[in-house]
């Protein structure tokens, strides 16, 4: 039964996973070419390369985009669009990840906690602050605001789709 603690987990991480979606990126890929290329099956691979490779090739296209979500779905975004552009591999021209600090305020808060009952001290027969005849009543509880900072991390790719000659 010990499995079946893992299918909320599950769950969310499915969830999680479905908020960003490398299909979302196709907009920052821009040809460079008029032609068209028919996009490759996606469990084809293509090579992603940080060098020109040494055989001729053709560039068809551009992408070049920011995330915060990190290097893999940087490159998992890279490998989709290679295979709708119908590249061959890619080259990576640039690649880099950086941090900005941004700062936060969080404001105070008043809420109410329900205190007594029917003869309790808050609220029984002797009323209370809220209370009534019969019931509790509340009390109002503020809760201090704060601030505090954060980074937020970016992740930048730059990249030259190619076919072989």
């Amino acid at each position: 039964m010990k499995w079946c603690a893992w299918i909320p987990v599950a769950a969310v991480l499915l969830l999680l996973q479905a908020c960003a979606s490398v299909s979302s990126t196709a907009v920052f890929y821009q040809p460079t070419t008029a032609n068209y290329y028919p996009p490759k099956p996606s469990n084809s691979v293509i090579p992603i390369l940080n060098a020109v490779p040494s055989r001729p090739y053709f560039e068809i296209g551009r992408f070049a985009f920011q995330t915060t979500l990190g290097y893999p779905f940087a490159i998992n975004s890279v490998l989709y669009n290679a295979h709708r552009a119908g590249a061959d591999a890619v080259i990576v021209k640039n690649c880099q990840t950086w941090s900005f600090p941004y700062s936060y305020v969080v404001p105070p808060t008043v809420g109410y906690v329900p205190v007594g009952g029917y003869g309790g001290w808050y609220g029984g027969r002797c009323g209370g602050w809220g209370g009534g005849t019969y019931g509790g009543g509340v009390v109002p509880v503020v809760y201090p605001g704060y601030a505090g900072y954060s980074y937020q991390n970016f992740t930048g790719i730059d990249a030259r789709m190619i076919i072989y000659n």
